[in-house]
C-alpha cells in the first residue's frame, strides 16, 4: 500500500482494475449498441425489401392484366374484321357466280356463229338471243367486273386488316383483292378495247342493223354481216378473250371458296 501526499491510502492495482471494467463495460455497451442499430437497420431493410416487392408485383400483374385486356380486345376486334371480310368475300363468290353465268352464254352463242359460219340460221340465233342481249350486242360488247370492295377498303383504311395477327391471312386477302382482280381487269380491258374498235367497224360498215328484229330489211344486213369475214375475225378473237376471263373468274372462285373454309377453321 501506498499513501499520497494527503496521507490518504491508495491501491495502484484496484484503481487500475476499475478503469480496465469501465472500459470494457462501456465498450459493451458501444458494441450493443452498434448491434441493435445493425438489427434495426436490418429490419428496416426487410421491411423496405417487402414493401419494395409487393409495389413490384403489384405494377407487373397491373401490366399484365392490362396486356391481356388490351389483347382481348384486339383479338375480339379481328374475329369482327375477319366476319365482315367472309360476308363480303360471299357477296363476291355470288357476283361471280352470274358473271361465269353471263360468259359462259356469251362464250356459246359465239362458238354457235362460228361453227356455223356463212350458214347461221337466223331464226334459230335470234332465239337463243333474245332473254339476254341481242345477237350484234352480244358478239361486239363486253361484260365489265365490279367486285364488291366497300368493305376491305374501309378496313384497310381504318387500319383493321393490318392489325390482324396472322400474316398469312393478309397475304391470302391482298391475292384476293389487290393481286387476282388485277389479272381479271386487265382481261376485261383488253375486251373493252376490242369491243371499241369492233363496235366502230360496225357503225360504218352496218348503220342500219338494228338486233332483234328480222324483217326483209334487217335480214338482208344480217345475211351480209354473217358473210363478213371481218365480222368473223372479230367474233373469233372476243370469244377467245372470254374464255381467258372465264378460265380467270373461275380460279378466282375456288380462292374465295378456300379463302372461305380458311375463315370458318
Amino acid at each position: 500500500m501506498e499513501h499520497n501526499p494527503y496521507g490518504v491510502p491508495h491501491f495502484p492495482h484496484i484503481t487500475i482494475g476499475v478503469y480496465i471494467y469501465r472500459v470494457i463495460y462501456e465498450a459493451g455497451f458501444f458494441v450493443c449498441g452498434i448491434i441493435d442499430y445493425i438489427d434495426g437497420m436490418k429490419n428496416i431493410l426487410a421491411r423496405g425489401g417487402i414493401e419494395f416487392l409487393a409495389v413490384f408485383i403489384g405494377i407487373i400483374l397491373s401490366l399484365y392484366v392490362d396486356g391481356n385486356r388490351e389483347l382481348n380486345i384486339v383479338r375480339e376486334n379481328n374475329k369482327k374484321t375477319l366476319r365482315s371480310l367472309k360476308n363480303e368475300i360471299n357477296q363476291r363468290i355470288d357476283y361471280i357466280d352470274v358473271k361465269i353465268s353471263q360468259y359462259q352464254r356469251d362464250i356459246k352463242i359465239g362458238d354457235y356463229v362460228i361453227e356455223n359460219w356463212k350458214k347461221t340460221n337466223l331464226d334459230s340465233i335470234i332465239d337463243k338471243t333474245k332473254e339476254d342481249r341481242g345477237i350484234v350486242l352480244t358478239l361486239k360488247a363486253y361484260r365489265a367486273i365490279n367486285l364488291p370492295i366497300s368493305v376491305y377498303n374501309s378496313l384497310n383504311s381504318d387500319g383493321s386488316i393490318g392489325k390482324l395477327e396472322d400474316d398469312s391471312v393478309k397475304i391470302i386477302l391482298d391475292n384476293l383483292y389487290e393481286v387476282f382482280p388485277a389479272h381479271i381487269v386487265d382481261g376485261v380491258e383488253n375486251e373493252r378495247i376490242l369491243y371499241h374498235s369492233f363496235n366502230k367497224y360496225i357503225i360504218e360498215k352496218y348503220p342500219t342493223i338494228v338486233d332483234g328484229k328480222l324483217d326483209v330489211e334487217n335480214r338482208k344486213n344480217y345475211n351480209k354481216f354473217f358473210n363478213d369475214d371481218i365480222v368473223l375475225g372479230y367474233t373469233k378473237e372476243k370469244t377467245h378473250i372470254r374464255k381467258f376471263i372465264l378460265r380467270l373468274i373461275s380460279e378466282y372462285k375456288k380462292d374465295l371458296i378456300q379463302c372461305i373454309q380458311l375463315f370458318q377453321g
